[in-house]
């Protein structure tokens, strides 16, 4: 299989570094021609100025999100596969246009929601298939990115946890959001984001460009369990007990809490991520983040925008 990568910016140069480890990169694109040949150069490949240069049989688009239509479909459109960056798109309309492309091209259209592919949230997954759950929570915080240019942090950072969320417990009807702009002159940096979902449950997100300590970080309240997931350092923490008081004495509360630490095994999400894209192209079936997957994270993503900038819920159809 022979993939393109446009796009030799920060997740391009990873695109292209894994793909390179799965024998499977043709080459590199870039507006920036002398950058495009930087990156295809390591990786013993070459770097091209469009895509009518050379043969491949899918592409990886990870280019500013304003170029993700255009260029998914004039991909889409040769019969080749792709796989999108988050966000999807900026327009919704065009979004769907894609995936109906896709379908009527018979290809295959996958959206880079890496942290599918992250092994806690397979864990928390699976979990909660077994467990009631109450709550789900995320935190997701850094210092700003000098990378992102058309986009605010719901679309860039909190976009990965609407989709952990959906991808877990389910579909989001409702999303109330507050927020706004303190270093960034045009896009919101800071957010705080309320979800209700389809089976009644709630989820919360806090994310912002304003920590200077990066933290990547998932909660979820069970009936008798309480988890903790750290996406970075790829571990879970399962807490249990139970609850002793005296009501005249509610100071000295006894609690008998058992505490068990599970360090995964450690794997890269983006080495998952394009190795499932590979293998649903050769396999003809869909990939862990279809572009309707895609699509719903976006949807969620500009009503949470509407609710911040309407100051009320926006409800999800």
């Amino acid at each position: 299989m022979k993939v393109a990568v446009i796009g030799a910016g920060v997740m391009g140069k990873n695109h292209a570094r894994v793909l390179s480890t799965l024998n499977s990169l043709a080459g590199v694109i870039d507006a920036d021609f002398e950058l495009a040949k930087g990156v295809a150069s390591k990786y013993g490949v070459k770097a091209f100025r469009d895509l009518s240069s050379f043969d491949f049989d899918a592409a990886v688009i990870a280019t500013p999100t304003v170029t993700h239509y255009e260029l998914a479909k004039k991909v889409l459109g040769m019969g080749k596969h792709a796989l999108v960056e988050k966000p999807f798109t900026h327009d919704l309309e065009k979004a769907q246009e894609l995936i109906d492309l896709a379908k009527d091209m018979g290809v295959t259209l996958a959206v880079g929601h890496i942290e599918r592919f992250n092994p806690i949230v397979e864990f928390f997954k699976n979990m909660n298939n077994q467990k009631e759950l109450i709550t789900i929570n995320a935190k997701r915080v850094s210092g700003f990115p000098t990378r992102i240019r058309d986009v605010g942090v719901i679309l860039d950072l909190g976009v990965h946890d609407i989709d952990v969320f959906r991808y877990i417990v389910g579909d989001i009807v409702e999303v109330y959001a507050k927020g706004g702009k303190i270093k960034h002159e045009k896009y919101e940096d800071h957010a705080s984001m309320l979800f209700t979902f389809k089976n009644g449950k709630y989820g919360y997100i806090e994310t912002n460009w304003l920590t200077p300590k990066k933290i990547r970080k998932l909660w979820l309240t069970f009936t008798d369990k309480y988890a903790e997931g750290d996406y970075i350092e790829q571990w879970v923490e399962i807490s249990s007990g139970k609850l002793d008081y005296d009501e005249f004495n509610t100071f000295n509360i006894e609690v008998d809490l058992n505490i068990r630490r599970i360090n995964l095994k450690r794997e890269e999400p983006l080495r998952r991520e394009l190795a499932n894209f590979l293998e649903a192209i050769e396999k003809k079936k869909k990939p862990l983040v279809t572009g309707e997957d895609g699509l719903a994270a976006v949807k969620i993503a500009k009503a949470a925008l509407e609710s911040l900038k309407k100051n009320k819920s926006i409800e999800i159809e």
